[in-house]
Protein backbone atom coordinates (compact mmCIF):
# COMPACT_ATOMS: atom_id res chain seq x y z
CA UNK A 1 0.00 0.00 0.00
CA UNK A 2 1.26 3.23 -0.64
CA UNK A 3 2.31 5.37 2.42
CA UNK A 4 0.26 8.62 1.19
CA UNK A 5 -3.02 5.96 2.00
CA UNK A 6 -1.48 4.44 5.06
CA UNK A 7 -1.09 8.35 6.37
CA UNK A 8 -4.89 9.26 5.17
CA UNK A 9 -6.40 6.58 6.79
CA UNK A 10 -4.33 7.32 10.06
CA UNK A 11 -5.07 10.71 9.99
CA UNK A 12 -8.99 10.13 9.54
CA UNK A 13 -9.04 8.04 12.50
CA UNK A 14 -7.51 10.80 14.66
CA UNK A 15 -9.75 13.58 13.08
CA UNK A 16 -12.68 11.69 14.24
CA UNK A 17 -11.35 10.21 17.53
CA UNK A 18 -10.47 14.05 18.02
CA UNK A 19 -14.19 14.99 17.03
CA UNK A 20 -16.00 12.83 19.83
CA UNK A 21 -13.53 14.58 22.06
CA UNK A 22 -14.41 18.12 21.48
CA UNK A 23 -18.28 16.79 21.23
CA UNK A 24 -17.73 15.74 24.78
CA UNK A 25 -16.05 18.81 25.65
CA UNK A 26 -18.28 21.02 24.63
CA UNK A 27 -21.22 19.48 26.26
CA UNK A 28 -19.28 19.71 29.67
CA UNK A 29 -18.44 23.16 29.02
CA UNK A 30 -21.74 24.12 28.52
CA UNK A 31 -23.29 21.72 30.98
CA UNK A 32 -24.93 20.10 28.49
CA UNK A 33 -23.42 16.28 28.92
CA UNK A 34 -26.79 16.25 31.81
CA UNK A 35 -29.42 16.11 28.34
CA UNK A 36 -27.11 12.96 27.21
CA UNK A 37 -26.15 11.07 30.47
CA UNK A 38 -27.06 10.29 33.89
CA UNK A 39 -24.70 12.79 36.55
CA UNK A 40 -23.06 9.20 37.83
CA UNK A 41 -21.98 8.57 34.35
CA UNK A 42 -19.83 12.28 34.15
CA UNK A 43 -16.47 10.72 35.04
CA UNK A 44 -16.85 7.39 32.60
CA UNK A 45 -17.53 9.92 29.85
CA UNK A 46 -14.52 12.55 30.92
CA UNK A 47 -12.36 9.53 31.22
CA UNK A 48 -13.58 8.10 27.81
CA UNK A 49 -12.88 11.43 25.89
CA UNK A 50 -9.31 11.16 27.42
CA UNK A 51 -8.94 7.77 26.40
CA UNK A 52 -10.10 8.92 23.11
CA UNK A 53 -7.36 11.84 22.77
CA UNK A 54 -4.74 9.62 23.95
CA UNK A 55 -5.44 7.33 21.02
CA UNK A 56 -5.88 10.32 18.73
CA UNK A 57 -2.56 11.47 19.38
CA UNK A 58 -1.44 7.82 18.75
CA UNK A 59 -2.66 7.87 15.16
CA UNK A 60 -1.51 10.89 14.26
CA UNK A 61 1.92 10.05 15.80
CA UNK A 62 2.03 6.92 13.70
CA UNK A 63 0.78 9.10 10.35
CA UNK A 64 3.92 11.37 10.86
CA UNK A 65 6.46 8.66 11.31
CA UNK A 66 5.58 6.81 8.35
CA UNK A 67 5.66 9.55 6.72
CA UNK A 68 9.10 10.90 7.59
CA UNK A 69 10.54 7.45 8.07
CA UNK A 70 9.13 6.18 4.64
CA UNK A 71 9.64 2.66 5.39
CA UNK A 72 9.43 0.13 2.86
CA UNK A 73 7.22 -2.32 4.87
CA UNK A 74 4.39 -0.07 4.55
CA UNK A 75 4.30 -0.35 0.64
CA UNK A 76 3.86 -3.76 0.58
CA UNK A 77 0.69 -4.56 -0.83
CA UNK A 78 0.34 -8.46 1.86
CA UNK A 79 -2.81 -9.24 2.76
CA UNK A 80 -2.01 -8.20 6.02
CA UNK A 81 -2.60 -4.34 5.40
CA UNK A 82 -5.55 -5.26 3.74
CA UNK A 83 -7.42 -3.42 5.91
CA UNK A 84 -5.87 -0.37 5.55
CA UNK A 85 -7.25 -0.05 1.76
CA UNK A 86 -10.13 2.17 0.91
CA UNK A 87 -12.55 -0.19 0.43
CA UNK A 88 -16.36 -0.05 0.29
CA UNK A 89 -16.76 -1.61 3.65
CA UNK A 90 -14.02 0.77 5.34
CA UNK A 91 -16.06 3.67 3.89
CA UNK A 92 -19.26 2.34 5.12
CA UNK A 93 -17.29 2.41 9.10
CA UNK A 94 -15.89 5.90 8.32
CA UNK A 95 -19.16 7.10 7.32
CA UNK A 96 -21.23 5.50 10.57
CA UNK A 97 -18.84 7.74 12.79
CA UNK A 98 -19.25 10.35 10.99
CA UNK A 99 -22.96 11.21 9.93
CA UNK A 100 -23.66 10.57 13.55
CA UNK A 101 -20.79 13.61 14.67
CA UNK A 102 -22.77 15.84 11.69
CA UNK A 103 -26.00 15.37 13.23
CA UNK A 104 -24.52 16.21 16.97
CA UNK A 105 -22.91 19.25 16.38
CA UNK A 106 -25.66 20.58 13.81
CA UNK A 107 -28.38 19.51 16.05
CA UNK A 108 -29.51 21.71 19.38
CA UNK A 109 -28.92 20.22 22.69
CA UNK A 110 -32.73 19.84 24.20
CA UNK A 111 -34.85 17.90 26.57
CA UNK A 112 -37.13 14.73 25.84
CA UNK A 113 -40.62 15.96 25.23
CA UNK A 114 -44.10 15.10 24.59
CA UNK A 115 -43.58 13.47 21.21
CA UNK A 116 -40.97 11.15 22.42
CA UNK A 117 -43.11 10.50 25.67
CA UNK A 118 -45.73 9.16 23.13
CA UNK A 119 -43.89 7.16 21.22
CA UNK A 120 -41.94 5.42 24.18
CA UNK A 121 -45.28 5.27 26.10
CA UNK A 122 -45.74 7.43 29.31
CA UNK A 123 -45.84 4.97 32.24
CA UNK A 124 -48.70 6.13 34.40
CA UNK A 125 -48.38 2.60 36.76
CA UNK A 126 -44.64 2.29 37.66
CA UNK A 127 -45.19 -0.27 40.15
CA UNK A 128 -45.41 -2.60 37.49
CA UNK A 129 -41.83 -2.91 36.40
CA UNK A 130 -41.41 -4.28 40.22
CA UNK A 131 -40.77 -7.83 40.60
CA UNK A 132 -43.54 -9.55 42.59
CA UNK A 133 -45.73 -6.64 42.97
CA UNK A 134 -48.88 -8.21 43.02
CA UNK A 135 -48.05 -10.03 46.47
CA UNK A 136 -47.46 -7.47 48.33
CA UNK A 137 -49.01 -9.36 51.82
CA UNK A 138 -46.28 -11.39 53.09
CA UNK A 139 -44.03 -9.37 56.02
CA UNK A 140 -45.44 -6.48 56.68
CA UNK A 141 -42.18 -5.18 58.39
CA UNK A 142 -41.89 -2.17 60.09
CA UNK A 143 -44.92 -0.27 57.81
CA UNK A 144 -47.64 -1.31 59.35
CA UNK A 145 -51.00 -3.11 58.23
CA UNK A 146 -51.69 -0.52 56.15
CA UNK A 147 -48.92 -0.94 53.61
CA UNK A 148 -47.67 -4.49 53.74
CA UNK A 149 -44.99 -6.07 51.76
CA UNK A 150 -42.74 -8.50 51.06
CA UNK A 151 -39.06 -8.65 51.23
CA UNK A 152 -38.64 -6.82 47.81
CA UNK A 153 -41.48 -3.90 47.96
CA UNK A 154 -40.20 -3.49 51.66
CA UNK A 155 -38.51 -0.36 50.94
CA UNK A 156 -41.07 0.87 48.71
CA UNK A 157 -44.23 0.31 51.99
CA UNK A 158 -41.62 2.31 54.06
CA UNK A 159 -41.71 4.87 51.74
CA UNK A 160 -45.39 4.90 51.03
CA UNK A 161 -46.25 5.22 54.81
CA UNK A 162 -43.82 8.21 55.17
CA UNK A 163 -45.46 9.77 52.56
CA UNK A 164 -48.70 8.90 54.09
CA UNK A 165 -48.58 10.70 57.45
CA UNK A 166 -47.23 14.04 55.70
CA UNK A 167 -50.38 16.81 55.62
CA UNK A 168 -49.22 17.39 52.09
CA UNK A 169 -47.34 14.74 49.58
CA UNK A 170 -44.24 16.64 48.08
CA UNK A 171 -42.86 14.60 45.62
CA UNK A 172 -39.13 15.93 45.16
CA UNK A 173 -36.97 15.43 42.62
CA UNK A 174 -34.32 13.32 44.55
CA UNK A 175 -36.91 10.80 44.94
CA UNK A 176 -39.30 11.55 42.33
CA UNK A 177 -38.94 7.81 40.83
CA UNK A 178 -39.51 6.07 44.46
CA UNK A 179 -41.96 7.82 45.53
CA UNK A 180 -44.33 7.51 42.47
CA UNK A 181 -43.39 3.67 42.50
CA UNK A 182 -44.87 3.89 46.27
CA UNK A 183 -47.98 5.81 45.44
CA UNK A 184 -48.63 3.53 42.66
CA UNK A 185 -48.58 0.12 44.61
CA UNK A 186 -50.40 1.25 46.94
CA UNK A 187 -53.26 3.20 45.30
CA UNK A 188 -55.71 2.60 47.20
CA UNK A 189 -54.41 3.89 50.70
CA UNK A 190 -53.49 7.11 48.88
CA UNK A 191 -57.11 8.14 47.58
CA UNK A 192 -57.68 11.69 49.22
CA UNK A 193 -54.10 12.77 50.15
CA UNK A 194 -52.80 16.13 49.07
CA UNK A 195 -50.38 16.03 46.51
CA UNK A 196 -47.99 17.86 44.94
CA UNK A 197 -45.73 17.36 41.98
CA UNK A 198 -43.78 19.32 39.33
CA UNK A 199 -43.35 18.42 35.96
CA UNK A 200 -43.93 18.26 32.23
CA UNK A 201 -47.15 18.17 30.49
CA UNK A 202 -47.87 14.89 28.32
CA UNK A 203 -50.81 13.39 26.88
CA UNK A 204 -51.39 9.90 25.34
CA UNK A 205 -54.69 9.98 22.30
CA UNK A 206 -56.45 7.71 24.80
CA UNK A 207 -57.13 10.58 27.40
CA UNK A 208 -59.99 12.59 27.93
CA UNK A 209 -60.00 16.74 26.87
CA UNK A 210 -60.13 17.64 30.77
CA UNK A 211 -56.96 14.93 31.14
CA UNK A 212 -53.10 15.20 30.40
CA UNK A 213 -50.19 13.86 32.71
CA UNK A 214 -47.45 15.43 34.33
CA UNK A 215 -43.86 14.00 34.83
CA UNK A 216 -40.63 13.68 33.80
CA UNK A 217 -38.35 11.57 31.99
CA UNK A 218 -36.17 8.94 34.24
CA UNK A 219 -32.85 8.11 33.14
CA UNK A 220 -30.88 5.09 34.49
CA UNK A 221 -27.89 5.71 32.62
CA UNK A 222 -28.08 7.79 29.05
CA UNK A 223 -30.96 9.10 27.44
CA UNK A 224 -31.47 5.85 25.52
CA UNK A 225 -33.06 4.19 28.21
CA UNK A 226 -35.03 7.16 29.69
CA UNK A 227 -38.46 6.42 30.32
CA UNK A 228 -41.33 8.75 30.64
CA UNK A 229 -42.78 8.43 34.40
CA UNK A 230 -45.74 10.63 35.22
CA UNK A 231 -49.12 10.74 37.00
CA UNK A 232 -52.55 11.59 35.73
CA UNK A 233 -54.10 15.26 36.00
CA UNK A 234 -57.74 16.37 35.58
CA UNK A 235 -57.90 20.02 35.58
CA UNK A 236 -61.22 22.07 34.46
CA UNK A 237 -59.18 24.34 32.18
CA UNK A 238 -56.74 21.72 30.26
CA UNK A 239 -56.04 23.34 26.98
CA UNK A 240 -54.47 26.46 28.88
CA UNK A 241 -51.32 24.15 29.86
CA UNK A 242 -49.75 22.58 26.69
CA UNK A 243 -47.79 20.02 25.85
CA UNK A 244 -43.92 20.04 27.25
CA UNK A 245 -44.78 22.87 29.57
CA UNK A 246 -42.79 22.63 32.70
CA UNK A 247 -45.76 23.03 35.54
CA UNK A 248 -46.52 22.65 39.05
CA UNK A 249 -50.07 20.84 40.30
CA UNK A 250 -51.48 20.77 43.50
CA UNK A 251 -54.24 18.55 43.89
CA UNK A 252 -56.02 15.36 45.88
CA UNK A 253 -55.68 11.84 44.09
CA UNK A 254 -58.46 10.25 42.74
CA UNK A 255 -58.59 6.98 40.58
CA UNK A 256 -59.47 6.34 36.95
CA UNK A 257 -59.26 3.98 34.69
CA UNK A 258 -57.12 4.34 30.82
CA UNK A 259 -56.21 1.68 28.95
CA UNK A 260 -57.87 -1.11 30.79
CA UNK A 261 -55.65 -0.08 34.04
CA UNK A 262 -56.09 1.81 36.90
CA UNK A 263 -54.13 4.33 36.96
CA UNK A 264 -53.87 7.46 40.49
CA UNK A 265 -55.03 10.68 39.01
CA UNK A 266 -54.57 14.20 40.96
CA UNK A 267 -57.78 16.01 40.59
CA UNK A 268 -55.96 19.64 40.39
CA UNK A 269 -56.89 21.97 42.75
CA UNK A 270 -54.42 24.74 41.01
CA UNK A 271 -51.74 24.56 38.67
CA UNK A 272 -48.77 27.17 37.83
CA UNK A 273 -46.34 27.71 35.32
CA UNK A 274 -42.58 27.20 36.79
CA UNK A 275 -38.96 27.48 35.50
CA UNK A 276 -37.49 24.73 34.22
CA UNK A 277 -34.76 23.00 36.35
CA UNK A 278 -31.59 22.87 35.50
CA UNK A 279 -31.82 19.11 35.61
CA UNK A 280 -34.65 18.22 33.26
CA UNK A 281 -34.68 14.28 33.68
CA UNK A 282 -34.89 12.26 37.38
CA UNK A 283 -32.89 9.38 38.62
CA UNK A 284 -33.12 6.70 41.34
CA UNK A 285 -31.80 7.37 44.60
CA UNK A 286 -28.66 5.34 45.33
CA UNK A 287 -29.60 5.53 48.90
CA UNK A 288 -33.47 4.22 48.54
CA UNK A 289 -34.03 1.14 50.55
CA UNK A 290 -30.56 0.99 52.12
Amino acid sequence: MKIGSVFAHRLVRALILLAFVLFIVQLGRSDALIYYVAPRMDLWVKGLALGMYMLAMHQLYLAVRDVSRKKASVSCSCSSHSHDQWKPGVVVMYGALIIPLVLAFSMPDAVLGSQMATKKGLNLTPSSILVNADNVTGDTGTSGTMFPSNDYTKPYAKQAADMYSQPLIMINDDIYIESLTSMDLYQEQFLGKKVQIAGYVYRLDSMKENQFAVGRFAMRCCVADSVPMAIMVEADNPKQWNNDMFVVVLGTIEQRNIDGKSVLTIAAKSIETQQVPTSPYVYGNPYFGS
